[in-house]
């Protein structure tokens, strides 16, 4: 008389689960990277590039003009605006990691008991890390606008215009 055992956990689908490269991707892409911000040329994904690396602009008579008309009047020698890193996206998953670690970990019972499906933890994942980016995007302080840019849009925050930016940021489960 032999005695058989019916395994009937999830632990072989589990494995091959965790065997795949899964990748959860937050950033700006698809057509929210496309969008237009506001009434400017520049897109959401481009806009987020700039702040997140910042960049130098070459001042031209045309845009010598225009500032000047608005208010602000550049020096002779000014050759580039320089618009600082505001790095909301590297250092906001540095600030995150550990939470969304702990979230990750907290959650990894679930899905070993079956009772939580792989891919409902990726979206759970990639939907936290998002949060944590974006909350980090509008606490952010620094470095500061210049006043000019203050002024013109009624805040000091440096990432907080309209929120269309921060709210275009998305993940992806791959």
């Amino acid at each position: 008389m032999g005695v058989k055992i019916k395994d009937q956990s999830k632990i072989g689908d589990l494995l091959k689960a965790f065997n795949q490269d899964h990748k959860i991707k937050i950033g700006y892409f698809g057509s929210n990277a496309d969008k237009k911000s506001g009434d400017s040329d520049i897109t959401l994904g481009n806009l987020a590039a700039i702040q997140e690396f910042g960049c130098k602009i070459p001042v031209t008579d045309k845009m010598r003009a225009y500032l000047a008309s608005q208010g602000l009047f550049l020096k002779k020698d000014t050759k580039f605006i320089n618009i600082p890193e505001r790095s909301f996206i590297r250092s906001g998953w540095d600030n995150a990691e550990n939470d969304v670690l702990d979230k990750l970990d907290s959650l990894l019972n679930e899905v070993i008991q079956a009772s939580f499906p792989i891919d409902k933890l990726l979206d759970v994942i990639g939907l936290e890390s998002k949060g944590k980016l974006q909350q980090y995007a509008r606490d952010l302080n620094s470095p500061p606008n210049h006043p000019f840019t203050v002024a013109q849009k009624g805040s000091s925050n440096p990432l907080v215009d309209t929120g269309e930016m921060i709210g275009a940021m998305d993940y992806e489960v791959d």
